[in-house]
């Protein structure tokens, strides 16, 4: 009865201001036929001065009106002009790769042909023995000598790399070295006086630039698309380890990973990575590696070194408001530390857990990922001071970074493996990022199971693709390499005991190693 008496009161209140209302009009309406008549007496003075006077002030406004339509196209021209120099400019350096995965495994997880963007690119692939996959993707001509830049995940796990140059010639290309921590790799292919590239600097570039993507989006090659920079510095978008993105709203699609983003000199200022999209096409955001990593990444590597980097040694997270209250602060900047190594600079530096880390040689460090990426930027034997808070006090301390640990991760081109592991459990596993985690459904740390062989030791066992391992014989998996290292381990014909999730629920299942 309360709402009723509410919605009574509303309804008288709302009839009381409609009849203030009609009457406002009505006065309105008089004064306006008064008005009306006094300027009918007044034009009827004036007689034939009035539409001179009219006439005159038209032509004035469509003078006016035809000068800022011709400034408006004479702009749109010049940047039409701008647009077609750069296209001209950079199109020679962009060439389209093609992968061919042959079975038992597929390696183009959710990647760009446009057979498998129609259904959910983000969904685990299974092959048949002796079935052949293709993928699509874009690269940059890097140096004159056949060094192209592209992404690592274009060309991942591909049993052969095929390179087309904007002439139509085609060949095939060798990997040198890749990076799956940034998503870079390099290939090579025979042939001199290319048309390489020129790198720009992406820090220069400001929000609302204007950038253009050129690349292979569903394999139509030298696709240009135009747009802005939309953000600068994103991360957390769960592409990478390292996430430092350039944002554009110039269409990407699948196809566009590893081209060029050109700013309006026709520099490129970035590789163009990833988007973020509910359909699997473009929805106006996009990412694309800056070109200040890129050409370090690209000048490691091309010189045959991994890359290196600097290392703390800590495991580390953010602050929300609950956390931060419990350690007694109001705010949520800075980096909790939540584990140290042993014998690491964190250790030797004297930081604890629970130690937050407020400030890195005096700027402030707000979130673990702005943090690791300023660590990870800089050279090892890097001098630095730390500014955190313990127990309620500020302090500081020195350290001296190392070099952040390598693995298969981060190499120059890789040795033959003999025979590999996951060959002989009939499965092929990718690390848990945020985006394939989000789609299995999934939280925290492990592997997922991204294809398996009909008839094989995993599928036997029980497992899919979508599968998430979490333990092999007991040791947390973590992440690929812990995950692999622990299949190691077995020797052929051993049966090895997983914890898995699937749907939420984890169960155990045993799987037998192959004998051969």
């Amino acid at each position: 009865m309360g709402n009723m008496g509410d919605e009574t009161r509303q309804y008288k209140i709302q009839n009381s201001r409609a009849a203030e209302k009609s009457a406002r009009k009505a006065q309105e309406i008089l004064r306006a036929r008064n008005i009306l008549a006094a300027f009918a007496v007044t034009m009827s003075i004036a007689g034939r001065e009035a539409p001179a006077n009219a006439n005159n002030q038209a032509t004035k406004e469509s003078a006016s009106s035809k000068s800022n339509s011709t400034d408006e196209l004479q702009y749109a021209r010049s940047l039409s002009r701008a647009f077609r120099e750069v296209a001209k400019r950079v199109g020679p350096s962009v060439v389209a790769i093609t992968t061919i995965d042959r079975a038992p495994f597929s390696s183009d997880f959710g990647h760009n042909n446009l057979k498998k963007s129609q259904s959910n690119p983000h969904m685990p692939q299974r092959m048949r023995p002796g079935s052949e996959q293709r993928g699509e993707g874009t690269g940059i001509i890097y140096s004159s000598d056949g060094l192209i830049i592209t992404n690592n995940h274009v060309i991942a796990g591909g049993d052969e790399i095929i390179v087309r140059l904007s002439d139509g010639r085609e060949m095939p290309a060798k990997q040198v070295g890749s990076d799956p921590e940034t998503d870079l790799a390099i290939v090579q292919i025979q042939a001199t006086d290319l048309h390489a590239a020129i790198f720009g600097d992406s820090n220069a570039i400001e929000i609302g630039d204007w950038v253009l993507a050129i690349g292979c989006p569903f394999g139509l090659e030298h696709s240009v698309t135009a747009g802005i920079v939309s953000a600068k510095g994103r991360d957390g978008v769960g592409l990478s380890t390292f996430e430092e993105y350039i944002q554009t709203d110039a269409a990407i699609n699948p196809g566009n990973s590893g081209g060029p983003l050109i700013d309006l000199d026709g520099h490129v200022i970035g590789i163009n990575s990833g988007i973020a999209s509910q359909s699997g096409g473009s929805a106006g955001i996009g990412f694309a590696i800056p070109s200040h990593i890129v050409k370090r990444v690209a000048n490691s590597i091309s010189q045959g070194n991994s890359v290196r980097r600097g290392w703390l040694g800590v495991s580390m997270q953010g602050l929300d408001h609950e956390l931060a209250k419990s350690f007694g602060q109001d705010s949520t900047n800075g980096v909790l530390v939540s584990g140290i190594l042993t014998g690491t600079p964190a250790a030797e530096a004297g930081l604890k857990v629970g130690d937050i880390i407020v400030t890195l040689d005096g700027k402030s460090t707000q979130t673990p990922t702005q943090l690791m990426r300023i660590i990870a930027n800089s050279e090892p034997n890097t001098p630095i001071t730390l500014g955190f808070i313990r127990s309620g006090k500020s302090m500081t301390t020195d350290a001296t970074l190392g070099e952040r640990p390598t693995s298969s991760n981060s190499t120059s081109t890789p040795e033959p493996a003999s025979p590999n592991i996951e060959d002989s459990l009939g499965l092929e596993i990718r690390a848990l990022d945020t985006e394939s985690a989000t789609a299995l459904g999934s939280t925290g740390k492990g592997v997922y199971v991204s294809s398996t062989i009909e008839g094989g030791s995993a599928e036997t066992a029980g497992l899919a693709p979508g599968d998430v391992i979490r333990e092999v014989n007991g040791v947390a998996i973590i992440d690929v390499e812990t995950c692999r290292s622990a299949f190691a381990k077995s020797k052929p014909g051993q049966i090895i005991r997983l914890l898995f999730e699937r749907e939420g629920a984890s169960r155990f299942t045993m799987l037998r190693r192959n004998p051969k």
